[in-house]
């Protein structure tokens, strides 16, 4: 996702390579045990001729990607995990430091182009692209490999640093944030499928929620670091410094995937057969390859139609028309037919369909993916000017603003660790969505009334805590909820399937946040503004510095802060509404157990 409660939704796609039935292996399994015995290499690995073979045989069937991670698998030494752990975690760190910072820059960037109201349109499309690039990433590694994908990934996020670094328009800080998310969220995703191929099933969850432990770190960190560019230097630098460091950090995953793979060709468990083909023809060859794995085209209508659908909603506000706009209602009608012109090519003419509709005959399936669209649907429709409310309402600085819009994030990834080890040894997780859904949809209803000038901070505080738990609750629940509910050889799908679909439910959310704000505060403030300022509406309305400039008690702050108040109250409305039908999607939860899951061999963690 593109903004929000990143680090853990994004961690919903893709846990890993297929995982294999062991009943049919058990009796060669025996039989290789007996007549070839296991030996140790020099560092300690444990190594037979049964895994060798294994890999061997089952090479020619699988993608390049899959057979090399297996490959490796099978030379993994216990400290080059705990080296491989670490180096996650050390990621995870410094890209939830950016993050946090990049949260606290935002609304400053868009006010330098006097555009603050676009803050939410900036995280439209790069959410929708986030979210659906799980899918052709996932082909994408399992075709060429992991580390490829990973330094792909890497790129993408540090060519987005510095187009923001330099960006002279708020459409190149737009461009620029795609690029962003699509690559933060790939390196996430590829850090994912390492944690499931070495980890078991039970145990997934809690690896997967302790790197999201540096986000409660950052949670200070972040904010004061965004401060003090702001302070005494500039934003841009401030992404620059980015693009400098998270190179430098990111190669140490890297390089530890690129040493046990060659390690693993040392001693001949990876075997990689020279092509003959030439440069041009290698490209064909994987471009056809990509291709008849997953349909582009389908790609292409499912990201083109909800950007250009979504888009106008946040944009109708900077139209002197508003939705009566040629331009807006252009771009809605033309959103929607494209969104058609991608159900008709998937149903009738995709050689092979992009979007995954066989798994949605599963109830717990349907469950969890539109849980989690109608929580982020919530979520974003209120959550992406509270930043600038806490400091246009109540006069705090960037740090304490970032403090308190980042108390999610702190209970949240702490809380998701804690219920991961209830829902291990509980073996259900049903009952977490009974316990959990009832507290969200009335911390959101209580913001609506506690989002008001002069509530205390206390009660502000009280509400993220309790709504961040239950937010944990749910976004494991559905994780889990996929994994129990497909077959082995979907999981990385499915689990891409519902990142797709909380995704549009994120962007929609975002959209209808920018859509309310931009009606609301505008005419808000020309109805509470004095006479004596009516000339000064767009001005106050699209500088946040303009906004924190007002004197604190004059009559124009004053209209301010009743504008802003009374757009909140308007959104966390919409908030609370689009919660209720979850309570449907609760109880279509199956309550399975976990432990009916059989676990793929090889697995350490």
């Amino acid at each position: 996702m593109a903004s929000g409660y990143v680090p853990q939704v994004q961690k919903v796609a893709g846990m890993g390579i297929v995982e294999r039935e062991m009943t049919t292996e058990g009796s060669n399994d025996i039989y290789l045990e007996e007549h070839h015995p296991r030996s140790m290499d020099k560092n300690g690995s444990d190594i037979s001729m049964k895994s060798t073979t294994d890999v061997e045989n089952h090479a020619p069937a699988q993608p390049r990607g899959v057979a090399d991670m297996e490959a490796v698998t099978v030379i993994w030494t216990k400290n080059w995990l705990i080296a491989a752990y670490a180096t996650i975690m050390l990621i995870s760190f410094i890209n939830s430091l950016q993050q946090q910072t990049n949260y606290a820059f935002r609304p400053y960037v868009v006010s330098a182009f006097q555009k603050h109201g676009l803050t939410a349109m900036t995280d439209v499309v790069a959410n929708i692209v986030g979210g659906v690039s799980k899918l052709p990433l996932a082909k994408f590694i399992d075709l060429v490999g992991r580390p490829q994908g990973f330094l792909v990934c890497m790129v993408s996020v540090v060519l987005a640093l510095v187009l923001m670094a330099v960006c002279q328009n708020v459409q190149t800080f737009c461009a620029a944030q795609v690029f962003y998310w699509a690559g933060m969220n790939g390196i996430d995703y590829v850090q994912n499928i390492f944690i499931a191929d070495t980890s078991l099933m039970q145990n997934r969850l809690i690896w997967m929620a302790l790197t999201g432990l540096p986000y409660v770190v950052n949670t200070f960190a972040g904010p004061s670091l965004g401060e003090t560019f702001l302070d005494h230097s500039t934003w841009r630098w401030g992404y620059g410094t980015f693009a400098i460091i998270t190179p430098i950090v990111s190669m140490s995953f890297w390089a530890v995937f690129w040493l046990m793979g060659r390690r693993a060709k040392k001693l001949g468990v990876m075997k990689r057969e020279k092509s003959s083909r030439t440069v041009m023809q290698s490209i064909r060859h994987w471009c056809i390859e990509f291709d008849g794995k997953l349909s582009v085209i389908g790609l292409l209508l499912i990201c083109g139609g909800f950007s250009v659908f979504l888009l106008p909603f946040s944009l109708a506000g900077y139209q002197q028309e508003g939705f009566a706009s040629p331009m807006i209602i252009c771009m809605i009608v033309f959103g929607l037919l494209i969104i058609g012109l991608f159900l008709v090519w998937e149903r009738f003419y995709a050689p092979r369909t992009f979007f995954p509709f066989k798994l949605m005959k599963d109830r717990s399936v349907i469950a969890a993916c539109f849980l989690g669209a109608n929580s982020w649907i919530a979520f974003y429709s209120y959550k992406m000017y509270y930043s600038s409310y806490l400091q246009v309402v109540f006069n705090l600085s960037v740090a304490k603003a970032g403090y308190i819009t980042n108390i999610f994030f702190i209970v949240s990834c702490t809380w998701a660790l804690i219920i991961s080890f209830a829902f291990k040894y509980t073996d259900t997780y049903k009952w977490g969505a009974i316990i959990a859904m009832p507290v969200q949809i009335l911390m959101t209803g209580l913001l609506i009334h506690f989002r008001e000038p002069g509530t205390s901070i206390g009660y502000l505080v009280m509400v993220e805590v309790f709504g961040a738990m239950a937010s944990a609750m749910l976004l494991q629940i559905e994780q889990v909820a996929i994994m129990v509910a497909v077959p082995h050889e979907d999981i990385a799908v499915g689990l891409a399937l519902l990142s797709v679909i909380t995704a549009v439910g994120g962007a929609i959310g975002q959209s209808v946040s920018g859509a309310l704000w931009n009606q609301i505060v505008p005419d808000k403030i020309a109805e509470y503004l004095p006479e004596a300022s009516q000339d000064r509406i767009m001005e106050i309305f699209g500088d946040l510095n303009v906004q924190l400039a007002l004197p604190w008690g004059s009559p124009e702050r004053e209209a301010l802060i009743k504008a802003f108040a009374d757009a909140q109250k308007t959104m966390l409305i919409v908030g609370t509404c689009a919660l209720v039908p979850c309570f449907v999607w609760v109880a279509m939860l199956k309550n399975s157990r976990m432990s009916d899951r059989m676990a793929r061999k090889g697995l350490q963690a």
